[in-house]
Parts: C-alpha cells; sequence; structure tokens
C-alpha cells in the first residue's frame, strides 16, 4: 500500500494561482469552472474541498484551493479522470495555449499539528 493510500495518511492539497490577462478571459474562465465546482460538490464526497477565490486587490488574480482525502483515490482517480474535469481542462488549456492565462501552482500535505 502506498503512503498516499495509508489510513492514516495526510489529506493532499492543491493551490492553484491563475493570473488572467484581462477580465473576459477570467470572466471565461470562471464561467467554466462553475459547472465543474457543481459537479465537484455533488459527486466527489472525498474532496474535503473546491473553492475558487479571487483577489480583493488585484481583479485578474485567483486561486483554487483543493483539498483531498486521499491523492491516489481521491485526486488522481476520480477527479482527474472524471469527463468534467477533462472537458474543464481542456478548456483551460486552450487559454493557455493563446496565452489567457498564466497558472503556476504546488501541491501540499496536511501537517498534523
Amino acid at each position: 500500500m502506498s503512503a498516499s493510500s495509508s489510513p492514516s495518511a495526510p489529506a493532499f492539497n492543491l493551490l492553484v494561482q491563475l493570473t488572467f490577462v484581462d477580465e473576459a478571459a477570467a470572466g471565461m474562465f470562471v464561467s467554466s469552472f462553475a459547472p465543474l465546482a457543481k459537479y465537484v460538490a455533488e459527486n466527489e464526497p472525498n474532496t474535503l474541498m473546491y473553492q475558487l477565490m479571487k483577489s480583493d486587490k488585484n481583479p485578474l488574480l485567483y486561486n483554487i484551493i483543493e483539498r483531498y482525502a486521499d491523492k491516489d483515490r481521491d485526486y488522481l482517480g476520480t477527479h482527474k479522470s472524471s469527463e468534467e474535469f477533462q472537458s474543464f481542462r481542456a478548456i483551460l488549456g486552450d487559454m493557455q495555449t493563446l496565452s489567457k492565462v498564466t497558472i503556476s501552482g504546488e501541491s501540499y500535505l496536511d501537517v498534523e499539528i
């Protein structure tokens, strides 16, 4: 059994930062993200958080916080392989190709304190 699927493994988290070239691109992203967020809330019980946030200082800067009970099962298995995520990712990929968005991010594990 891998460390990420052991019963005591910490939750897996992603923090994704998106910077858009203009408000039209940001709006297109939000419109595309909304159905995916709804799908996640209704169909992925082990996705513990899937939250989009907009900067209060820069209207072109957004973050997504993703939190999964298990990296292999819930993030890689359920979330990333869903048809809904694949459709959304294709739209986001097109936006990247057209230089409408810059994406950066990191993954984290919970620290048990």
